[in-house]
């Protein structure tokens, strides 16, 4: 019996991160405080920080109490922000779950929440990295560039010229990035970066803001696991960032009201959130529909692992939950499915 539990339990844990590789909206953070060494975020640079010193004398990103939204991507704004600006140390964070590339998908998503208030003018510096298996081994560079009304975004691969959207954004706004890398294993310099710039839930956009093919990629093969906040030159915007998400698909980044599930005969029955964030009991609709009768629920914490399991039911008690992300994971034979919640 034991056995069983434990690949049950390794099952259910697969099935999220392999959805969601990383999720950090900042809320348990403590406001005032440095960025590095809440959750796993670091900016010492042995490990997956990119600063140049590390200790109480190095100052880097500061958590602050800040309110950014966007409709469907997060269920309700968020109490905490990275407070960005130039100069500093530049802090990382490790994914929840490594992704090797192409071998396990040859796409991955990044995607949070900006409001810029001032994009210096001259040359731009990298204000994002996404890294492979170390602090110099580059995918991914995101830029915000100055621009008459506000600025642009782009960015380039390993190495290239930047390229940026032609659409200028204006300042002191709430805009969601969704970045898109894609693997081809055609040559070293034929992988797609597309970037996109406020885009809706409902499908992936047919075009990009900004797209780059040109320019070197940084291996054939390789495993995207951190992402760095690059704050240590003069060209980085001073803006507010949070609700940072990694996933290998698009539709993972979006939170919708429903959890839908689709069986092998391609019926679909639906399970919904009554209240989120949640306080002591996660209440759930259960569609009349849905054969609940050997479905089980199991609640899975942001590093992928499982708080608790049981029987499917309308009323989950979450009292003994910290405050935090978590995912609800539904298992009801053919029907497998998880959705986002919060924890007050």
């Amino acid at each position: 019996m034991k056995k069983i539990s434990t690949l049950l339990l390794l099952g259910a844990i697969s099935l999220i991160q392999a959805q969601i590789l990383f999720s950090d909206d900042l809320a348990s953070y403590t406001a005032g405080q440095l960025l590095s060494s809440q959750g796993t975020w670091t900016n010492n640079s042995s490990t997956y920080g990119g600063g140049t010193c590390a200790g109480s004398g190095c100052t880097n990103t500061t958590v602050m109490a800040g309110a950014l939204n966007y409709t469907n991507y997060i269920s309700s704004a968020t109490t905490n922000v990275a407070a960005i600006k130039p100069n500093q140390d530049a802090v990382g964070t490790p994914l929840t779950t490594p992704l090797i590339m192409p071998a396990t998908s040859s796409t991955i998503y990044y995607s949070f929440l900006i409001n810029a208030s001032v994009v210096p003018t001259g040359t731009p510096g990298d204000v994002l990295r996404a890294l492979a298996g170390g602090n110099f081994n580059t995918v991914i560079r995101m830029q915000l560039k100055n621009a008459a009304g506000g600025f642009t975004i782009g960015g380039s691969k390993n190495s290239g010229t930047n390229v940026y959207s032609s659409t200028v954004y204006p300042l002191n706004t709430t805009h969601l990035i969704v970045i898109k890398y894609t693997v081809n294993s055609g040559s070293t310099s034929d992988d797609v970066l597309k970037f996109y710039v406020n885009p809706t839930a409902a499908a992936e956009p047919a075009t990009a803001d900004a797209t780059i093919s040109a320019g070197s990629d940084y291996a054939a093969t390789f495993t995207m696991d951190r992402f760095l906040l690059r704050t240590n030159t003069a060209g980085v915007p001073t803006m507010s960032a949070g609700a940072f998400k990694v996933a290998q698909t698009y539709s993972d980044l979006f939170v919708s009201g429903t959890l839908a599930t689709n069986n092998s005969a391609q019926t679909t029955k639906s399970i919904s959130i009554k209240e989120n964030p949640v306080t002591d009991y996660l209440k759930l609709n259960i569609d009349k529909t849905f054969d609940s009768k050997n479905a089980t629920v199991s609640i899975v914490d942001a590093s992928g692992r499982v708080v608790r399991s049981e029987g499917l039911s309308e009323n989950i008690n979450v009292k003994s939950l910290k405050a935090g992300v978590y995912f609800v994971q539904i298992n009801g034979g053919n029907n497998k499915s998880s959705l986002r919640f919060i924890k007050k």
